[in-house]
């Protein structure tokens, strides 16, 4: 089947499936399913076939995250739905970097979104969901850091600080160690610009006396070779 067909069998059923919701005729959550699964499924196709087309990966994993919520809601309990719907998403954005290396900006939402998702997921089990949230961050830029996005170190260090605050039982900590990591920048600093200025190189100094030798002795009429200075060069 030609993708002009797969696409207008698609948007013929999507919408027949509209009209008769609008109509006020029920139609099961699985039949929704099952179409948003097969558009998935069609974008992967559409990526197998041209592998250029990196871009179909993202609304692929995203539509078959949608069909599997609405095919297994009945069995998903509390957000465990939520929560695979995100990670499908996240998983799009990965296979964006995975299939192409160039597309290193994919990892951040993906590394977001499965952050989220996991967050969703756990939910207030253990009242950990900021910590969380911002060490999922923190392991997403490391990993944007890694592939040479030097800049990524500083949202870096940014969420291990969030993630410090968020921490009941590191708060006391943060509490003390970030004012303390101030105070010893600060004093780094303070202390570089009270250096004295940097000494200037034996062979520098030479070549400025012996220009300026030259210059003397021009008056005099004197060629730079006649200088007995000349040899210091």
């Amino acid at each position: 089947m030609k993708p002009n067909q797969m696409w207008g069998w698609g948007l013929l059923a999507l919408g027949v499936l509209a009209l008769l919701q609008t109509l006020g005729v029920s139609v099961v959550g699985w039949v929704w399913g099952v179409l948003f699964a097969a558009g998935g499924l069609v974008f992967l196709r559409v990526y197998q076939q041209d592998n250029t087309r990196w871009w179909a990966l993202i609304p692929g994993f995203t539509l078959l995250g949608l069909g599997a919520l609405l095919l297994f809601e009945p069995v998903l309990r509390g957000s465990t739905g939520g929560a695979l719907f995100l990670a499908a998403i996240g998983v799009g954005f990965l296979a964006t970097y995975l299939v192409r290396r160039s597309n290193w900006w994919a990892i951040i939402p993906a590394g977001t979104l499965l952050t989220l998702a996991l967050v969703a997921w756990q939910g207030d089990r253990s009242g950990a969901g900021g910590v969380l949230f911002f060490l999922g961050l923190a392991v997403t830029f490391g990993a944007v850091f890694l592939v040479g996005q030097r800049w990524a170190v500083y949202p870096l260090l940014g969420c291990l600080v969030l993630m410090l605050f968020a921490s009941e039982a590191l708060q006391g900590v943060a509490a003390w160690a970030f004012p303390l990591v101030l105070v010893a920048a600060g004093a780094y600093l303070l202390l570089r610009s009270r250096g004295g200025p940097k000494p200037v190189p034996v062979g520098f100094r030479c070549r400025n006396l012996m220009s300026s030798r030259v210059r003397a002795r021009g008056g005099l009429g004197l060629s730079p070779r006649e200088d007995p200075v000349y040899g210091l060069e």
